[in-house]
């Protein structure tokens, strides 16, 4: 009966101790157990509100984004001052990102000047996410951290999709 408790789809915190008989189950070896329920974890350090606020925004956020990036497969100090001085020689000209892009992106998306297309909420990783739905489009955003490394991100649009 342990075992098909185990198995359910929550986590059990199985510990040996002494604690009131209406929490302890008889283990094999003659031993009590306390046997506790918990929730799955959502992710380190988020709660479980946070984790389905994150799900609720992806489900209802209809919204279609437009972007370009170029990204640094770095996490250095100088990968981070390099990609200001691009920023500030880019200003907010397409163009100039694109070309930039061309030239220095380690995406395989640098042949089309570091487009990413059309995409809605919750297809990019969360800080990319983060800076697309939040921001102001016809800008360059960023150096943005991610699991990848280092990004300028130019946002082309960010609106609701036509017909549905």
């Amino acid at each position: 009966m342990l075992l098909a408790a185990i198995s359910m789809a929550t986590c059990l915190s199985v510990s040996p101790v002494t604690m009131p008989a209406a929490r302890l189950l008889p283990a094999a070896n003659g031993c009590l157990l306390h046997v506790e329920r918990r929730l799955p974890r959502a992710s380190v350090g988020m709660g479980v509100l946070d984790a389905m606020k994150g799900s609720w925004e992806r489900l209802t956020d209809w919204r279609v984004a437009r972007a370009s990036h170029l990204l640094l497969k770095r996490f250095d100090d100088a990968a981070l001052e390099q990609m200001a001085e691009w920023k500030a020689e880019i200003g907010s000209d397409p163009e100039k990102f694109a070309a930039m892009a061309r030239e220095h992106s380690q995406c395989p998306s640098r042949v089309r000047g570091g487009d990413l297309g059309f995409f809605t909420r919750g297809k990019m990783v969360k800080e990319f996410d983060n800076v697309v739905f939040t921001k102001e489009p016809g800008s360059v955003y960023g150096p943005v951290r991610t699991d990848f490394g280092n990004h300028l991100i130019f946002l082309h649009s960010c609106r609701e999709p036509t017909g549905r």
